[in-house]
């Protein structure tokens, strides 16, 4: 079932409020205010439509070796093309920290049930 625009532009706002507390929890990351974390959240759903399952098809074999755990990669690369895409008002000081930082969006946006297409 397809979402509303009304139900999309909750789960941007949703995801944007996440994007900011974590910049408010890592110090290595730095959101300018708060409609560039809402155009990560909107960047971010982007990536993840389009670039990301080329990404896990290509890395398919690293991420069968590797028991999964190369997605944890694949999903910070997605995060550092979004930082790319909003450089100066979008910035994370570490690849390390850029895939923690995406482990604990993907935490909260799951909590917060965002991006479910089963809704």
């Amino acid at each position: 079932m397809r979402k509303s625009f009304g139900d999309l532009l909750i789960e941007f706002v949703l995801g944007a409020a996440v994007i900011l507390i974590v910049s408010y929890m890592f110090p290595g990351v730095y959101v300018k205010n708060f409609t560039v974390a809402f155009l990560i959240a909107v960047i971010l759903a982007v990536l993840n439509t389009f670039v990301k399952p080329i990404l896990t098809i290509i890395a398919l074999p690293f991420t069968i070796l590797t028991l999964g755990l190369f997605q944890l990669i694949i999903n910070g690369f997605v995060l550092s093309l979004a930082e790319i895409i909003l450089a100066p008002d979008f910035y994370i000081s570490s690849f390390s920290l850029t895939i923690i930082i995406s482990l604990v969006i993907s935490l909260l946006y799951s909590i917060l049930g965002i991006g479910n297409l089963n809704e």
